[in-house]
């Protein structure tokens, strides 16, 4: 790979840094004939001769076209009238895995390379739109198993038992005491309970409900951090959030008319369908922001994660549930 030394500023992985400089360039109004006798006498010295490229004074891009059409036109004509009116290009910033993907959707053996000012760079020839396709994906696939150098977790055959418990123990700890703590919750609405005993038939159901969304969400978002460390955040989660939103309308729903079908309790069936509904919305906390965080903070969301995340899913969802039915019953 040719790595021209002025464009060393520009990002590793950028368009710059793949681009090489030594290429056929001409002026606008060059003749065919010139291109010709150009080509010919420096051919061994350009180190990508699919394409002629057509520059300003300026130095500025204004078209390109293949080689062949030197071969095939007539000596008199000259380089603006064979250049293409679909101009494709990359910008000095643009990650190599764009520049790929736009090479093979227009199927061309190079893509120029310009300057926020349209100034000329260079090109990305072939054989290094062909290297960085190997690399971008050998590591997507790596990624999609989870391996990445940036992946932070503990090799449970290489790692001593005293340290896996170090790992371990502490947040199961804290899940015990969050237990205790939901414990307490339930302990402060007896009276709600005592009066509303069929309540305490659908704690578990609106406690595992909410779990298991966020369960579902959590795997996701810890496979898709793998495949992308990159993700936008935000975007990812308003999508995640509109699904969830579905979701939780459509199972509060079907509860609603589960249990006005098994008890003819319409205010009880509302404040359980209610209660499930805002308890899987919590989940959007548990299911993605926790795990989010504890990514970025480094630590093994195995280990991390999921004691804490569920600990703290499982007392906000009792929270819910108790407030909702005090509220209303």
């Amino acid at each position: 790979m040719v790595t021209e030394f002025q464009f060393k500023d520009y990002p590793p992985d950028s368009a710059a840094r793949l681009a090489v400089t030594n290429v056929p360039t001409v002026d606008e109004n060059t003749s065919v004939a010139e291109i010709e006798k150009v080509l010919i006498k420096e051919a061994v010295n350009f180190n990508a001769i699919n394409y002629i490229y057509l520059l300003d004074k300026a130095k500025k891009l204004k078209g390109v076209f293949s080689v062949k059409e030197i071969f095939r036109s007539s000596k008199t004509k000259i380089a603006k009238d064979l250049s293409s009116k679909k101009l494709i290009i990359v910008h000095g910033y643009t990650d190599q895995e764009q520049v790929v993907h736009l090479a093979l959707k227009n199927n061309l053996k190079a893509i120029p390379v310009v300057s926020k000012d349209s100034l000329f760079l260079g090109v990305v020839p072939g054989d290094v739109i062909l290297r960085t396709l190997h690399h971008e994906t050998t590591e997507d696939i790596l990624r999609l198993g989870g391996i990445t150098h940036t992946t932070y977790y503990d090799n449970i055959f290489s790692l001593p038992l005293i340290t896996s418990l170090k790992h371990r123990v502490p947040w199961l700890i804290v899940g015990l005491v969050g237990g205790i703590f939901a414990a307490g919750i339930v302990g402060q609405f007896e009276e709600v309970l005592s009066r509303n005993l069929i309540l305490a038939a659908f704690l578990p159901l609106i406690v595992y409900m909410a779990e298991a969304v966020g369960t579902q969400m959590e795997a996701f978002i810890l496979r898709d951090l793998a495949v992308n460390p990159k993700i936008r955040f935000v975007k990812y989660f308003a999508k995640q959030s509109v699904i969830v939103f579905i979701i939780g309308f459509g199972i509060s729903g079907l509860l609603y008319v589960v249990s006005l079908m098994l008890y003819n309790l319409p205010l009880t069936s509302f404040v359980l369908s209610t209660a499930l509904f805002f308890a899987i919305l919590t989940s959007l906390f548990t299911g993605l922001i926790i795990p989010f965080i504890f990514s970025r903070l480094r630590f093994d969301p195995a280990n991390a994660s999921g004691p804490v995340a569920t600990i703290i899913q499982d007392v906000l969802s009792i929270s819910v549930y108790f407030f909702i039915a005090s509220l209303i019953l």
